[in-house]
C-alpha cells in the first residue's frame, strides 16, 4: 500500500497494475456535475463538525469526476466502527438516498471471503494448502473422468493443481487477461458443474502449475466447489454458518442477476452498453469469487475478524492469517485472496459492470470498505477509489469514542 491500497489483477501486481488492470465499463449520470454534486443527499456519522465538510468534499469531488449515482463508506479504528458515510442515491429514478443499510455487489472481495473460509477447513484438518484438486477423490477428480482438451502431459498438469496454487491464482492458466472462463458466452448458462467440465474440455492449461501469476475468478469457482464437496453443504451455506454468524455479520448474502430479484435494501447498478443485470452478470453463479452483497458497515465487521490486529477475537488462528497473507514466489504483492504489500496492509478490490468496491486492512489498526453502484473504465477510477479513504483518514483529527457497530 505504500501510503495507499494498492490493488492487481491479471499481472504481477505493482501499484500501477492492480489499481489500473479492473476492467471498468463506462457510465451514466451526465448532468451538470459540481452544481448536481453539491445537492447530493448524505449521511454522515463519527466526524466531528469541524472535520465533516472535508471529508464531504473529497467523497463528492470522487463521485463528481466519475460520475457515480451512490456511495457507501465504513472505517473502523482498533476493532470498533468509528465512521459511516451515505451519499447519492440507491436509485437515481426514484431519487432514493443510499442509507448505511443498503447492499452492494462487492464482486472480488469475495476472494478474501472465500480464502478465509478455505483455512478455516485447513485449521479443523479437513484441507491443507497441498491439496491436489484434480486428483484428489475427496475433491474434484471426477471432472478428469470427462473429456480433456489437450494432451496427456495437459492432465498431469491438471493433477498437480494444488489448494495453493488456486488461492495464489498460480494454477496454471484460466486467468481473466483473455476469454475469462467465467463470461465466456458458449458456457455462460452452464451451471458450476457443467461449466468444470466446458473449461476441462475446451481451454487446457497455459503453463505448469505453480510458475506464472494469472488472475482468474474461474480458480475461486473452484475453491467454492472444493468448499462443497468437503462439507456437503452449499458454498454460501458454510461461510454463513461458519464464518459470518460467528463474527456477527447479518447483512452479507450471495446476490442474484435479475433487477426484480435484487433484495430490498440493495441498490440499483448502473452500466453503460453493458447491462449489469444482463446474461454476463450471474452473481449467484460467481459465488465465490464475485457474488456477495453487503452493506459498507458489515463487510468492515468481517474485516475487523480476519486483520490479526487484536480485539474482537479472530476467526482465524495467527499462523494461519500469516499463511494467507504470506505472498507468492510468482508475485509479492497478491498472498492468497489478499493484495499485500510490504507495510503488511491486506486489502482487496472489487470491479464488475455496475459495482466496484474496496476493503483495506491497515497495519496500524484501521479497517475501511467503500462501496459504489458503478464503475467506470477511466484508468484513474479505482485509483481515485483506492485514495478516497486514505483522504478521509487524513481529514479526521479527533476520533469519536462510540463505537458505532453497537447500533448496527
Amino acid at each position: 500500500m505504500a501510503t495507499q491500497a494498492q490493488a492487481g489483477l491479471t499481472r504481477p501486481v505493482t501499484r500501477r497494475s492492480f489499481l489500473a488492470a479492473a476492467a471498468l465499463a463506462p457510465m451514466l449520470w451526465r448532468s451538470s456535475a459540481a452544481d448536481d454534486a453539491a445537492d447530493l443527499p448524505d449521511r454522515l456519522t463519527g466526524v466531528a463538525a469541524a472535520d465533516a465538510g472535508v471529508v464531504r468534499e473529497a467523497v463528492v469531488d470522487f463521485m463528481t469526476r466519475h460520475e457515480v449515482p451512490g456511495l457507501s463508506l465504513a472505517l473502523a479504528k482498533d476493532g470498533e466502527l468509528k465512521v459511516q458515510g451515505t451519499f447519492g442515491f440507491a436509485d437515481r429514478k426514484e431519487q432514493q438516498p443510499v442509507r448505511p443499510d443498503h447492499r452492494f455487489r462487492i464482486a472480488s472481495i469475495s476472494k478474501p471471503i472465500t480464502s478465509v473460509a478455505i483455512f478455516k477447513l485447513i485449521e479443523e484438518d479437513r484441507l491443507s494448502l497441498n491439496d491436489r484438486v484434480f486428483a484428489d477423490a475427496r475433491l474434484l477428480a471426477n471432472y478428469l473422468d470427462g473429456p480433456l482438451a489437450g494432451d496427456e502431459e495437459n492432465r498431469q498438469r491438471l493433477e498437480t493443481i494444488t489448494i495453493a496454487h488456486l488461492l495464489e491464482h498460480t494454477c496454471g492458466g484460466w486467468g481473466n487477461r483473455q476469454r475469462d472462463p467465467m463470461f465466456v458466452r458458449e458456457a455462460l448458462d452452464l451451471d458450476h458443474a457443467g461449466l468444470i467440465r466446458w473449461v476441462l474440455a475446451n481451454r487446457p492449461l497455459d503453463h505448469a502449475p505453480g510458475e506464472e501469476y494469472s488472475y482468474s475468478n474461474f480458480g475461486y469457482c473452484l475453491l467454492g466447489r472444493v468448499i462443497e464437496a468437503v462439507t456437503g453443504m452449499s458454498y454460501e451455506g458454510y461461510v454463513q454458518q461458519t464464518l459470518l454468524k460467528p463474527a456477527g455479520v447479518r447483512a452479507i448474502v450471495v446476490g442474484d442477476r435479475e433487477l426484480d430479484k435484487r433484495l430490498p435494501d440493495e441498490v440499483r447498478y448502473y452500466g453503460d452498453g453493458d447491462d449489469p443485470y444482463g446474461r454476463a452478470m450471474d452473481v449467484r453463479r460467481m459465488d465465490s469469487h464475485g457474488g456477495w452483497v453487503a452493506s459498507a458497515s458489515e463487510l468492515v465487521r468481517f474485516g475487523v475478524h480476519v486483520d490479526g490486529n487484536g480485539p474482537p477475537a479472530d476467526l482465524l488462528e495467527e499462523a494461519t492469517l500469516k499463511a494467507m497473507t504470506t505472498p507468492s514466489s510468482a508475485n509479492d504483492g497478491y498472498a492468497r485472496g489478499w493484495a499485500v504489500n510490504r507495510a503488511n496492509n491486506w486489502w482487496h478490490v472489487g470491479s464488475f459492470n455496475g459495482a466496484a468496491s474496496i476493503l483495506v486492512r491497515t497495519h496500524h489498526g484501521y479497517n475501511w470498505a467503500v462501496l459504489v453502484n458503478t464503475r467506470r473504465r477511466d484508468g484513474d477510477f479505482i485509483r481515485d477509489l483506492d485514495r478516497l479513504p486514505w483522504q478521509v483518514l487524513r481529514a479526521i483529527r479527533t476520533w469519536p469514542s462510540d463505537d458505532l457497530f453497537r447500533r448496527v
